[in-house]
């Protein structure tokens, strides 16, 4: 792998609404190496771009503009809902309280085929790199055929709609979850896969419980340490970090030596990763 990586964050929701087709072109018009997203299953079986299973209070409104509260969005359960319904409630234009910067605008949870087409076309207009896709498949064992289908059956979609843009062998696909991970791994052992991991589970631990050698394990950044990296190193499993915001924080990670950098911000890590580049 050359050099060090941007992966833009839901996009890039520093800029502009978190998992919509106008953050995922803008991070590619900005230059990232792969755009990060998460996937769920809709109610008619089509993988959709969003990070829960529902509709977040936070920064989501329903098809009449009103707002939801945090009591009711579990109850607006993306896996019972149509497409064509999902697709009517507006996820971009409430000002997100975390990110006072964000430019609001009208927009929806794209179906994850929409996304690879419209930024496909986008990059091709523009002659610029088509980054690649690090997507995350949001599952737990709770959440089974009440959030989501189960394992076998998810990563099977997912399968089905990278066979069709051909990105099989141009993706890397992370979870939290061990259990998606491992069917992919028996379906499709090329498919570059990424182990997440949040807490202070020792790395050991985590690899034993997923069972093979991922190409990638991705924590969160305040769990990296030289030690880790070593550890990583010796095995020859990349490591990418999250949510990285902080230019100090970043550069201490690439000194760590990560591989690359999720971020929020991706104009601000991309001047980071170039000046660290030009340094070493």
């Amino acid at each position: 792998m050359a050099g060090k990586q941007v992966h833009g964050h839901r996009g890039c929701r520093g800029i502009l609404p978190e998992n919509t087709i106008p953050a995922f072109l803008k991070a590619a018009e900005l230059g990232v190496d792969a755009l990060e997203m998460d996937v769920v299953i809709t109610g008619d079986a089509q993988v959709l771009v969003s990070h829960e299973p529902w509709f977040a209070s936070e920064y989501c409104l329903k098809p009449n503009n009103a707002t939801i509260i945090p009591e009711e969005e579990c109850q607006l359960n993306i896996y019972k809902l149509p497409y064509q319904t999902i697709k009517q409630y507006d996820c971009g234009s409430k000002p997100h309280p975390r990110f006072p910067g964000q430019q609001n605008q009208p927009a929806y949870k794209p179906l994850l085929s929409e996304a690879i087409e419209a930024v496909h076309t986008f990059c091709k207009n523009k002659s610029i790199a088509i980054p690649y896709f690090n997507i995350e498949i949001k599952s737990t064992i709770a959440g089974d055929n009440l959030y989501h289908p189960e394992p076998e059956v998810f990563v099977k979609l997912l399968l089905k709609v990278l066979a069709a843009h051909n990105l099989e062998e141009s993706v890397m696909v992370q979870s939290f979850d061990v259990r998606p991970l491992q069917v992919l791994h028996r379906l499709k052992p090329t498919i570059k896969l990424g182990l997440l991991t949040e807490d202070e589970t020792p790395p050991e631990k985590r690899l034993q419980q997923l069972g093979f050698t991922p190409y990638a394990y991705n924590p969160n950044y305040s769990l990296v340490n030289a030690s880790l990296i070593k550890l990583l190193k010796e095995h020859n499993i990349y490591c990418f970090v999250w949510t990285v915001n902080e230019p100090k924080t970043a550069q201490r990670l690439l000194t760590y030596g990560v591989n690359g950098l999720i971020t929020d911000y991706p104009e601000v890590m991309l001047e980071v990763v170039k000046s660290y580049n030009s340094s070493t």
